[in-house]
């Protein structure tokens, strides 16, 4: 958080560059052709998250957002107007004939509500304005519509960015780290989108026109029959020529990567530097309320809640008798598997160290199985789905599926349990045979599919096993996943002497900063200190989850059923949270932490716990969400807390006077 934070406060400090930006992405986006290059949604989306984390205005973006896009509208309206049917002839709509063919069908199809519609219908909405030119729809009705639609249309972008920042701000409020977690895979997908949208919208195509024609006219040139007829077929006329090239370029592509991952590998015989600073930047990013995020992702990519949802595809395909489909589809996922796990017996790489479940694992790290059978899972879904969708509705189902695949792989790399290459190779792996089985696919039309009712019970298969997964397994899965900290050991007696200083004076947050100070070091068991806290009249909250930060969600609720805040200190969650109620709007929150040290005891070993003591106030937020405030307790009461520890002790092993600098007592509890 502490690299994104300069950039935040430089916005808050200067917000006419953020509102210049904002307004040229909105007018650009509205212009001819050029509209359909800029990536609108994902910027405005992310002003919108600006203004719901609070460094920015919303009203100042909501005007240059809807400014710039009127104003880009009616600027292509002009030119449809002032060169009427000659614009087409003019760079670069002369290279994009089929899309203004498109958008003058739209604009016949729906007149004057075109202007307002093709604001939201992606291809056509960036020559919708100049089509209307053209034809002569009159300036006040255009005008009009424009203001209108843009205004909803600002709107519609905006706020789902709102709400969004307002929930990063939640998860900065709970650890910093967790929201540079949530930023980055937003950034990732936003950009998948974007690369997606342009490659649906045929913005290549002039490219690809060339490509197909040169291919066509060499594989004519064969004596070799099927290659003749596969020249006909590639031929830029044809219609699933662009979509062929595609899909072939993308298989030699990704084969000519892996077979040079797997030999870099080979040869190598250790990890590269990218995938230790990979390794080591996940490392600093872990925290607990994201690890128990990436945990329930990676729980999805666990094989046999994929093949329970692959099963499930082939079931539906052979009910609806689509035999080449449901082939493809249990060939697929055998070959993947063998060649998975082939692979990783022939490399033999090691994973990374310091997980605790990685002694359960005898496979190799190479391929990531996990990426693997998700890039294959969801590649099929969308390959057989969309086969005979349109082009918007095909690019948005495999955009989606890109998503899902994205977030698995980020998971196996966030948790620690592979390499960037792993991940890498399986996705390849498995983007080869998705683009393979595609391919041979296109010749055979799946005419009895309905891939609205495919699409929909292949997900609800998968969403029901995904969650009696978690539910039966996500324990165990935390258990695996969860990093390793070898134990320091030591007597009571060296520990007393001098040693107990060493152990950290304040709680560090995720981003490295001392905060609430440790009142008292408590060696011994986690029950009696929870007993020690009852007696003093706190009470012991329940573990913090997930759906505990749904009460974060009414700002009106009474403070005592709002949770405390899940602080972490160095990644981890506290394993003791009470709380004891001061009024109704404060409390005092006491947290115990456990550490690496196992003290050596007459009664035999012990943890050792590092206790903290704070109060939080009430403090709702724009009246959309409540976050409790900590401050310092009183010295009073945090003097109060420790004579009461002492009470439960059967010793003291050290102890300092109460100071704010370090007011710390090691106890000794009783056996």
């Amino acid at each position: 958080m502490e690299h994104i934070q300069p950039y935040l406060e430089y916005f808050s400090a200067n917000p006419q560059w953020a509102i210049a930006v904002v307004f040229l992405i909105a007018f650009g986006e509205a212009l001819l052709i050029i509209g359909l290059f800029v990536p609108s949604t994902a910027v405005l989306v992310g002003a919108g998250m600006l203004v719901g984390t609070g460094h920015l205005g919303f009203w100042p973006v909501f005007w240059a957002t809807a400014f710039g896009c009127i104003a880009g509208d009616q600027v292509s309206y002009w030119a449809g107007r002032l060169y009427g049917e000659r614009l087409k002839g003019f760079w670069p709509l002369n290279h994009y004939a089929s899309l203004v063919v498109k958008g003058e069908e739209f604009v016949r199809s729906h007149g004057g509500k075109s202007i307002a519609i093709g604001r939201f219908v992606p291809g056509v909405k960036a020559v919708v304005p100049g089509i209307v030119g053209m034809l002569g729809m009159s300036q006040p009705f255009f005008i009009a519509v424009n203001v209108a639609s843009g205004l909803v249309w600002t709107a519609a972008h905006l706020l789902p960015g709102v709400l969004l920042g307002q929930g990063v701000a939640i998860a900065g409020d709970l650890s910093g780290r967790l929201a540079v977690v949530i930023l980055f895979m937003f950034v990732a997908l936003a950009a998948l989108g974007w690369l997606t949208r342009l490659t649906a919208a045929g913005l290549l195509s002039p490219v690809t026109r060339v490509l197909l024609t040169s291919l066509s006219r060499r594989l004519k040139r064969l004596g070799y029959r099927p290659f003749q007829r596969l020249g006909r077929t590639m031929r830029p006329e044809h219609p699933r020529s662009s979509r062929l090239l595609s899909l072939g370029l993308v298989a030699c592509v990704c084969a000519g990567l892996l077979a040079n991952l797997i030999y870099g590998i080979l040869h190598r015989g250790a990890p590269s530097n990218l995938d230790l600073s990979m390794r080591s930047l996940m490392g600093e990013w872990r925290n607990a309320p994201a690890d128990d995020l990436m945990i329930a992702v990676t729980m999805l990519g666990d094989w046999w809640v994929l093949l329970v949802m692959c099963l499930a595809m082939a079931l539906w395909l052979l009910i609806q008798r689509s035999w080449p489909a449901a082939a493809a589809l249990v060939v697929a996922v055998a070959l993947q598997s063998a060649l998975t796990f082939g692979m990783k017996a022939l490399v033999g790489r090691q994973r990374p160290p310091d997980l605790a479940g990685q002694v359960l694992d005898h496979w190799g790290s190479f391929p990531s199985a996990h990426a693997a059978l998700a890039t294959l899972a969801f590649g099929m879904l969308a390959v057989i789905a969309g086969h005979n969708m349109g082009r918007w509705a095909r690019a948005s189902l495999i955009s989606l599926s890109a998503m899902a695949i994205m977030l698995v792989a980020f998971s196996r790399l966030y948790l620690g349990s592979h390499w960037l290459s792993d991940v890498l190779g399986g996705v390849m792996l498995s983007v080869i045979l998705v683009a393979a089985i595609a391919f041979v696919l296109e010749a055979y039309p799946l005419r009895r599919l309905r891939p609205l009712a495919f699409l929909t019970f292949s997900l609800l298969v998968l969403m029901a096993a995904w969650f009696l997964h978690v539910q039966a397994d996500f324990g165990r899965a935390e258990q695996n996943y969860a990093r390793v900290n070898p134990a320091r050991v030591f007597t009571t007696e060296i520990w007393g002497n001098a040693l107990w200083q060493s152990a950290p004076r304040r709680r560090i947050d995720l981003a490295g900063q001392p905060e609430d100070v440790f009142v008292a070091q408590w060696a011994g068991s986690l029950e009696g200190l929870t007993a020690a806290a009852r007696n003093t009249g706190f009470m012991p909250q329940a573990t913090w989850t997930w759906k505990s930060a749904i009460a974060y969600f009414d700002p009106k609720a009474a403070f005592d059923t709002v949770p405390p805040r899940p602080l972490l200190h160095e990644g981890l969650k506290a394993r003791l949270t009470a709380t004891k109620n001061l009024n109704p709007k404060e409390r005092l929150v006491l947290r115990a932490y456990k550490t690496d040290i196992i003290l050596q005891t007459a009664g035999g070993p012990v943890p050792l716990f590092l206790v903290s003591l704070i109060q939080e106030q009430d403090q709702p937020h724009f009246e959309l969400y409540t976050m409790p405030r900590s401050v310092p307790s009183p010295a009073a009461t945090t003097a109060s807390l420790v004579a009461a520890l002492r009470g439960a002790g059967n010793d003291l092993v050290a102890a300092t006077e109460l100071k704010p600098d370090f007011p710390q007592a090691v106890i000794l509890a009783k056996p």
